[in-house]
């Protein structure tokens, strides 16, 4: 069937940060106008019919009234589509994501996919989709007919995903369906990473408390989340500490002390590289903008 319909990911964007739209059959989800959209996370509802993806090394088969959730750097690759297939597509760049108060959650939400690489569907029932579906469709209203408080809003929306899929997942049985032993050693990983990460930022150190070497243990993470474990050990030190700098009255040497940096020098110079901006230039532009 040929494409009539135009490309409404551009005015379905939000400052190259966030964009939302709906896709059918002849309409597929077109990331090429979002800015970094390699380290995008995408968040699909499928609303009718179903469509079949490339995730990771599997085929996926998402039926309607299931949620995936594709982390970066496993962009959405569609193969099939049923000839009633529609769905709503929320795809959020990691900038956005760093500006969020519930950021935080995103790395948990994520690691639901990675573990469940060839069948990472979230099936939803009735109450779970009407929330979801609606708080999309909130989302794509807010890019599609902005004013001064659009960004607030996205902001809002946003985490209240997040806190919706939490609640979702923690009534998930969460099986891992693969039995390889990199997947154990994942999420052994991901909990010692989530309780020790401000303390300890080197890759040698998850690598000797999990009993392995630091090749095995970065070949492992690779695998299963197609990124390194220094990125993975930096996205959770930059969640943390822009969830300080916009909620908190530490100082940015408290702030470097809490996350263990060697002094208030490092920190900034680790959160410009992340960031591009400074922590205090982080920290006045989020005042500015909260202050309107």
């Amino acid at each position: 069937m040929t494409n009539t319909k135009p490309n409404l990911m551009e005015k379905n964007t939000w400052q190259g940060r966030l964009a939302c739209q709906y896709v059918d059959q002849t309409l597929r989800l077109d990331t090429t106008q979002m800015k970094t959209s390699v380290n995008s996370h995408v968040y699909c509802l499928v609303e009718q019919g179903w469509v079949v993806v490339q995730f990771g090394k599997h085929e996926v088969k998402i039926n309607a009234s299931e949620f995936i959730i594709f982390p970066p750097h496993i962009p959405p690759m569609v193969l099939s589509t049923s000839e009633d297939y529609k769905a709503i597509c929320l795809i959020v760049s990691s900038n956005f994501i760093l500006d969020c108060p519930s950021a935080r959650y995103v790395s948990h939400t994520t690691t639901y996919s990675l573990l469940h690489e060839s069948s990472p569907c979230i099936h939803l029932n009735p109450s779970e989709y009407s929330n979801i579906q609606l708080i999309l469709k909130m989302v794509l209203a807010r890019i599609t007919s902005p004013n001064n408080y659009t960004n607030d809003a996205l902001t809002s929306l946003f985490g209240l995903l997040l806190s919706e899929l939490m609640s979702i997942l923690e009534n998930t049985s969460i099986e891992l369906r693969e039995n390889q032993s990199s997947f154990k050693l994942f999420v052994e990983f991901n909990k010692l990473l989530l309780s020790d990460f401000c303390e300890h930022h080197e890759v040698s150190y998850y690598a000797k408390m999990m009993g392995i070497s630091t090749r095995y243990l970065s070949m492992v993470v690779k695998q299963v989340s197609h990124t390194t474990v220094a990125t993975y050990i930096n996205q959770h030190l930059m969640l943390e500490a822009c969830w300080l700098l916009k909620t908190s009255d530490y100082s940015i040497l408290e702030i470097s002390e809490r996350l263990h940096f060697a002094d208030q020098a490092s920190f900034s110079k680790f959160f410009k590289r992340q960031n591009g901006r400074s922590p205090l230039q982080y920290r006045r532009e989020d005042l500015g903008n909260r202050l309107g």
